[in-house]
């Protein structure tokens, strides 16, 4: 279980139960700072490879205008040799009077060998940048989620549209590698092109790029639209993802086809699927219609150059070599601007979609280590909580509503209440997964928000009501719980144990070994109960170093016989610590030093088993009526 903070500050009653929880979006970087940024990052994702590509493009860029070049000499000087040679039979030293054509062959089929072997190291270099670029921008987002300290990230719709969003803008920035080394190659070719082209005559390499500009102007306008079409829809892909996730887990497996919900979820998901492929659609094909009109537009600005090469070679200004050059350095210029075209709205989609990467990336947390932490002495009077108010992120709804009690070295004291009662809520906020709204939380006198996460972490041992169930051996499983005794085979087994798992772990094939879980090959699964004792073992490995134990519904998948040998445990664990138990179970309650009733988010009843039954009041009621359901 990992443990979060929050940041240092002080809160008051008259505080609004909202404000402090909330965790506003970074601000989104505009286009160009979205580029400059994905630039950097893939610059120092994979500085080495693109240096190589870089090198690799800059020698393969001259490779076609010099193979369109050596080809006019060989047509020119064939087309004169032809007619030297003419009815004469084929004689080698008629041929060794050209020495041009000689070197001009052996420089064609020089430039084409190597055009074809490079081509194939290519695919071996994009792949590398590809991976590299990839792995190093990836790593950093599942860092930033991993280390960020509130888990209201995972609550807040608006901020897991951003993670959402973000998931494509990793696959952007990968193509961005790919547009910056393309745009390297279509530079390097672009320019001897551009050189050839003049020579034919100063307007067309003019024109071609005026035809080619509005080719730009109408590709940016389309990623633009197109974008904002998916930023629209990310809460849509998000819902989608839920269906696709509930139709192929094995969590909902069972329900899903006891219940014959099949069909209701897989109608869902292409609802959602035909309604975000209609809107993109709409957009590509206003695109595609655009992509036509320029098409034409840019053959017709082909086509001019060309007619006039070729009634410049009718009038004896140029060659018949020169129709094959030039062609080709039309077609190639067309072929570079198009890709320096292309490029630049690949460039615009990818700074439009990375944007949401650097709102991940820049987003702050709310709970956050203070630099001048305080260290929490050892001894004082444990737990103080004072008027405690709590409202999730986003919501003005107040959980928690003025609640104060205290918690004493050595104490249990268990918290009941009926659903949504509030209790897991205080459970989160002692462990300090949240910051108080209001209010403030003491643990011996020293308030939790100046305290070191650090320390808090080390001092809390935890078993939550939707406890892990990692997919890693049962070593792991266990040992995680304290990585210092990860490798400690007694203490692992002392724990397991204590949670009355060790005979299970140890039938099994390979022990500690073994992996648990179906996702994992040869894993072996275990009961909902078998799991929920692993967590136990798991909280349990640490007490050596923890003063604070707080068991959310620990009991929840246990029948009552193995319920009362998690008691029994449970009166182990209270001793000389600080003990919070979350439960709907009353039976608990009663080897409880107190109990604390909740109900609508604030204390009801408060004090020990028999105080709170001679009281009648509402623990009482509910006490009368789980007892009456076991004698029934």
């Amino acid at each position: 279980m990992a443990f979060v903070t929050m940041p240092s500050m002080k809160s008051n009653s008259s505080t609004s139960p909202s404000s402090s929880t909330k965790i506003e979006p970074a601000e989104k970087p505009d286009i160009r700072q979205a580029l400059w940024r994905s630039l950097q990052l893939v610059m120092e994702s994979a500085p080495k490879e693109l240096w190589q590509i870089g090198i690799f493009n800059l020698i393969r860029g001259a490779g076609p205008s010099l193979a369109l070049y050596y080809s006019k000499v060989v047509i020119d000087q064939t087309a004169s040799l032809a007619g030297t040679a003419a009815n004469k039979p084929l004689d080698w030293s008629i041929v060794n009077q050209y020495p041009q054509l000689l070197s001009a062959i052996v420089a064609l089929i020089g430039t084409n060998l190597f055009i074809e072997s490079v081509s194939s190291i290519d695919t071996q270099m994009f792949a590398a940048l590809r991976d590299r670029v990839q792995g190093t921008i990836e790593g950093k987002v599942i860092s930033k989620i991993a280390n960020f300290n509130d888990i209201a990230l995972f609550e807040q719709p608006e901020l897991l549209n951003i993670v959402q969003l973000t998931n494509k803008g990793i696959q952007r920035m990968q193509r961005l590698a790919f547009i910056f080394a393309a745009s390297f190659m279509g530079i390097f070719t672009l320019i001897p092109a551009v050189f050839l082209a003049a020579g034919i005559s100063w307007w067309v390499p003019l024109m071609l790029l005026g035809f080619a500009v509005p080719g730009v102007v109408i590709d940016l306008r389309y990623w633009k639209k197109s974008w904002r079409v998916e930023e629209s829809q990310a809460g849509l892909s998000r819902e989608k993802e839920i269906y696709a996730k509930l139709l192929k887990e094995e969590n909902y497996a069972k329900e899903m086809r006891l219940f014959s919900l099949q069909h209701v979820m897989l109608d869902r998901w292409n609802e959602i699927f035909q309604r975000l492929f209609k809107e993109m659609q709409d957009i590509r094909k206003e695109g595609a219609i655009a992509m036509i009109c320029l098409s034409i537009l840019g053959g017709i600005g082909t086509s001019i150059p060309y007619l006039y090469v070729i009634f410049g070679v009718i009038t004896g200004r140029f060659t018949l070599g020169d129709i094959a050059l030039y062609t080709g350095v039309i077609m190639q210029l067309k072929r570079s601007l198009y890709t320096l075209v292309s490029n630049l709205g690949d460039i615009y989609d990818v700074a439009l979609a990375t944007r949401p990467v650097f709102q991940l990336l820049d987003l702050q947390p709310i709970l956050i280590d203070r630099p001048d932490a305080v260290p929490l002495p050892d001894r004082g009077n444990g737990l103080s909580i004072k008027n405690l108010s709590f409202s999730y992120p986003g919501s003005e709804k107040a959980i928690l509503h003025d609640v104060t009690f205290n918690v004493k070295p050595g104490e249990m004291v268990v918290l009941v209440g009926e659903n949504g009662a509030g209790k897991t809520t205080l459970g989160k906020l002692l462990a300090r997964l949240y910051d108080p709204s209001a209010g403030n939380i003491e643990w011996n006198g020293v308030d939790y928000k100046d305290a070191s996460l650090d320390e808090i972490r080390s001092r809390i041992a935890v078993v939550m009501q939707d406890y892990a169930r990692f997919p890693a051996t049962a070593r792991e499983n266990v040992g995680w719980g304290y990585l210092p005794k990860l490798q400690e085979d007694g203490a692992l087994a002392q724990v397991l144990t204590e949670a009355g798992i060790n005979h299970v772990i140890m039938e099994l094939d390979q022990g500690l070994e073994t992996p648990l879980g179906k996702q994992l090959e040869k894993g072996v699964d275990l009961s909902g109960g078998q799991w929920q004792r692993m967590a136990i073992a798991r909280a349990l490995l640490r007490l050596g170093t923890s003063e604070l134990v707080i068991f959310d519904e620990p009991t929840a998948a246990l029948d009552p016989k193995n319920e009362h040998e998690i008691y029994e445990i449970f009166r182990t664990i209270a001793r000389g610590r600080m003990t919070i138990v979350i439960s709907h179970r009353l039976s608990l309650a009663r080897i409880a030093d107190r109990i604390i009733v909740l109900e609508h988010g604030a204390i009801l009843e408060e004090g020990n088993h028999a105080e709170l039954i001679e009281q009648k009041g509402r623990y009482a009621e509910m006490f009368m009526r789980q007892a009456q359901s076991y004698i029934n």
